[in-house]
């Protein structure tokens, strides 16, 4: 089972990293095909389907910024059964927008995982905001 716990928090940073680099396939990748991002509380809306979550990720994320870093902590897996599991992660995501802007922002990941073909993906994951986003500069 450890090693299940340690696949699944390796998941999280290989979204971080893949992400902050720019590398949308790799990034999307960390989705099962038919997973969900739900970013309704946050007002970006919610995605479903691999697909959805590449167009989202690509046209409404990344085109908008040059430079971002998620740092991933508190990550807590509270269920670990077969192939299906679920946790939290807490995020400060640090944003320069292509306009110039500063924003930070940070959010808790309320995620449920599935091992597909022996690899661990995201089934679902919930962006809920833990603080007001905050834009440092304008």
């Amino acid at each position: 089972m450890s090693d299940n716990r340690a696949e699944i928090q390796d998941l999280n940073s290989r979204y971080a990293i893949a992400f902050d680099s720019g590398q949308l396939d790799e990034s999307v990748d960390c989705w099962a095909e038919d997973g969900t991002l739900d970013e309704t509380e946050t007002g970006l809306g919610l995605f479903e389907g691999r697909e959805a979550i590449r167009v989202f990720f690509r046209d409404a994320l990344m085109a908008n910024s040059t430079k971002v870093v998620h740092m991933m902590f508190n990550h807590l897996i509270t269920s670990l059964e077969g192939d299906h599991g679920e946790g939290r992660v807490n995020c400060l995501v640090e944003i320069v927008k292509t306009d110039g802007s500063y924003a930070r922002a940070h959010v808790t990941y309320s995620d449920r995982y599935v091992r597909v073909a022996g690899q661990w993906k995201f089934a679902s994951r919930v962006v809920t905001s833990s603080f007001p986003h905050e834009t440092l500069t304008s």
